[in-house]
């Protein structure tokens, strides 16, 4: 289950080869399942042509067999439910399921981005009460078939990565064998098994005694936490992440999404499809009044770069905070109040407006002597170009050259 990773400020000494990371919340609490049993409920009552729905409940069968058999001497059971979901929208219900966005306007899917995974837990002790994760059928390609796979992506390996974010683990840096290594090629079907990474990490979450040394690894704060999370502080929490169960490597409401999965939008593809550009200044960041778990991002537009654009836009995005639970989303873009930003927006079906794919539709603005510069953080996210994976990286372009094409 995908519970991407924020790219937080951390101090991490790798004390041995493994370099697993694990998250927290801006309190410094892990974001967990408590000892029990965590059901996820298949929800393929729709799937893609290239898929069908005993293929997916397969795929997502033997992920969770691939985690629950490293589980086995742990508090916590990953189980799959016997009935099948409704594949419906996501809401925060207790039932954590796994679909398919089978089309454009599904409220769950966002342009360019691989999957949406919705987490909600309590804000005061952080733990999970719902997960959903949401695969986009539109922009991207199914199999689950190793054979016949050409530039697919394989739903086992995804999904078995997913769930590894889902149980604790974020990306493992410098394992490229691992499962939770950020990065793959088409058709890589070796994230389907769990390796030496993989199983360190869990075993620092769940199975190490409260007296014995946790294997290398650390745990990220969130950007705006205020905290500086470092091995020291890795080693003791260790005891109590073995009381309180399995962390979750879920996003913060109020902080950027990263370790997420992107089909790489370039900025003349965000022009072609975006309703309007602007150019403005955030003034403020408030839960949304008619929508539980959704967030409002007020713009004081200073200039309209393309389209019809308000003097002051409210640009919606997912995730939130209503009621003592936060509900987190991968991949969405989020901006501080204070930041000057170039925004491509769209208009869902309900008239909002919101980022065009996600992180990816943000720019902060930023001078130097040469004059305004744009500037795109994709750092910690993964993107696919042409039939590979590459790591993200931080994209400058003048502001006067970003296009500007409104449709």
């Amino acid at each position: 289950m995908k519970l991407a990773v924020i790219a937080g400020m951390m101090i991490c000494t790798p004390l041995v080869a493994s370099a697993y990371d694990v998250k927290q919340t801006t309190s410094g609490q892990d974001v967990h399942w408590t000892d029990g049993v965590v059901t996820i409920d298949p929800a393929f009552a729709t799937t893609p042509t290239t898929v069908t729905a005993d293929q997916a409940r397969a795929a997502l069968a033997s992920s969770v067999m691939t985690w629950q058999s490293a589980l086995t001497d742990t508090g916590v059971m990953v189980a799959l439910a016997t009935d099948t979901a409704a594949a419906a929208p996501h809401v925060n219900d207790g039932a954590n399921t796994v679909r398919f966005a089978m089309t454009a306007d599904d409220p769950d899917i966002e342009p360019g981005v691989l999957g949406l995974t919705f987490v909600a837990y309590r804000s005061s002790d952080g733990v999970a009460v719902d997960a959903d994760v949401v695969m986009n059928a539109v922009d991207f390609t199914w199999t689950t078939g190793e054979a016949t796979c050409a530039k697919e992506y394989d739903l086992q390996s995804a999904v078995t990565h997913e769930l590894g974010h889902a149980l604790g683990l974020a990306h493992s840096v410098g394992h490229p064998e691992a499962t939770m290594y950020a990065t793959g090629q088409a058709c890589e079907t070796g994230k389907r098994s769990l390796e030496s990474d993989d199983k360190a990490g869990l075993a620092a979450l769940y199975a190490a005694p409260a007296d014995a040394a946790p294997p290398g690894g650390c745990a990220s704060s969130s950007p705006g936490s205020g905290a500086l999370i470092g091995v020291v502080l890795a080693l003791l929490a260790i005891k109590r992440r073995r009381t309180a169960g399995v962390a979750v490597a879920g996003l913060l409401a109020i902080a950027p999404a990263h370790a997420a999965q992107l089909r790489r939008l370039d900025p003349s593809e965000l022009a072609r499809d975006a309703v309007m550009v602007i150019r403005g200044h955030v003034t403020a960041v408030a839960a949304a009044e008619d929508a539980a778990y959704e967030t409002d991002t007020i713009v004081v537009v200073d200039s309209c770069l393309a389209g019809a654009c308000p003097e002051v836009a409210t640009v919606r995005r997912r995730g939130g905070e209503r009621d003592g639970v936060v509900v987190a989303v991968d991949a969405e873009a989020t901006a501080s109040p204070g930041a000057e930003v170039v925004m491509y927006l769209r208009r869902d079906r309900a008239g909002h407006l919101r980022v065009l794919g996600g992180v990816q539709g943000l720019w902060q603005v930023m001078r130097d002597a040469n004059g305004d510069l744009a500037v795109r953080d994709l750092r910690g996210e993964d993107l696919r170009i042409a039939d590979h994976w590459e790591p993200g990286e931080r994209e400058i372009i003048p502001v006067a050259r970003l296009p500007r094409r409104a449709r």
